[in-house]
């Protein structure tokens, strides 16, 4: 598992930050993602024959994704996750996806919910452009 974006306080305890770290899990936080780039991210993330990808909506920039319970600055960027998005599709089969933690009564003019929309729509694409659709 990749968490990718994390900042702030969570809801996880210091036992279980390290329980994923033993796990095996890897965490990247925002700073380091904005840094380093998500092409580097992607180098960590571990040769698989299917990925997941769940998009949390809190983890995104609120500048792109206002409707949330917990915003705060320094999230994910539109292009940031796009190229996850597409970087995942290019070396596996993307098995599923869900975009996840929307508060649609705190959304500005609808910006999260289009957003979604719109990072389906590339999902959609990068599918197509990596041959698992048609």
């Amino acid at each position: 598992m990749a968490q990718i974006g994390l900042r702030g306080f969570g809801s996880a305890r210091q036992e279980e930050f390290e329980a994923a770290r033993k796990y095996g899990s890897i965490l990247v936080g925002a700073e380091e993602l904005h840094r380093v780039g998500m092409d580097e991210i992607l180098k960590r993330i571990p040769p698989s024959k299917r990925y997941y990808i769940t998009i949390d909506a809190d983890g995104l920039d609120p500048t792109i994704a206002p409707g949330v319970a917990s915003p705060a600055p320094g999230g994910v960027t539109y292009w940031e996750v796009t190229n996850l998005i597409r970087g995942l599709a290019a070396r596996g089969r993307i098995a599923g996806y869900d975009f996840v933690e929307v508060v649609p009564s705190a959304d500005v003019a609808n910006m999260t919910s289009l957003l979604a929309v719109r990072l389906i729509l590339n999902l959609i694409g990068a599918l197509a452009h990596s041959g698992q659709i048609g």
